[in-house]
């Protein structure tokens, strides 16, 4: 079975589940060294069927732009698969989607998976403070975790900005050590 095929199957999967949740599936380049795993889906990404756009995709442009990685080459994914707008998703909703995230990850097989903000980050199994974290590098077996900030938190602070871009130039550097 392909890729693509598996990931349909996984996708299926997720519709027979939530049948009553707009779900939004990852998207970008199957054999992506690296992953992307943002929070939840917000309004924008549900109207457009894919994760990150409007000014969260310019701004992860700019910063995959400026680390010299080709934006064509990674792949796009939240936790939660449907956008939470009236409340905070509880633990155990998000702990429903991590089985499906993991599947996705097996999928895709990237190098690296870079967490995007503090519910991705306990998504994919570490239970730490992103502040204590972010930057630094885990091995989970088969792929490198990288977490940091949402987007969302460095469009409203300056400070987390300059720490998503320094994270970004770490990526760029771990992803070298790992392809050469």
């Amino acid at each position: 079975m392909s890729e693509v095929e598996k990931l349909n199957q996984v996708n299926s999967s997720l519709k027979k589940k939530f049948k009553d949740k707009k779900l939004v599936f990852g998207s970008g380049f199957i054999g992506a060294k690296i992953v992307f795993v943002g929070e939840a889906p917000g309004k924008d990404e549900e109207t457009d069927g894919k994760p990150f756009t409007s000014h969260r995709q310019k701004l992860l442009n700019q910063l995959l732009k400026t680390a010299g990685i080709n934006k064509n080459k990674v792949y796009f994914t939240n936790v939660l698969k449907y956008s939470p707008t009236l409340k905070i998703p509880t633990s155990k909703e998000i702990r429903s989607y991590v089985p499906f995230l993991k599947e996705e990850l097996k999928t895709i097989n990237p190098l690296i998976v870079v967490t995007l903000g503090n519910m991705a980050l306990n998504g994919i199994g570490l239970r730490q403070p992103l502040d204590n974290v972010h930057g630094k590098t885990f091995n989970f077996g088969s792929y490198e975790l990288l977490p940091t900030f949402h987007p969302d938190h460095a469009i409203k602070d300056p400070l987390v900005k300059n720490q998503l871009q320094t994270d970004f130039v770490k990526l760029k550097k771990l992803l070298e050590s790992k392809e050469g």
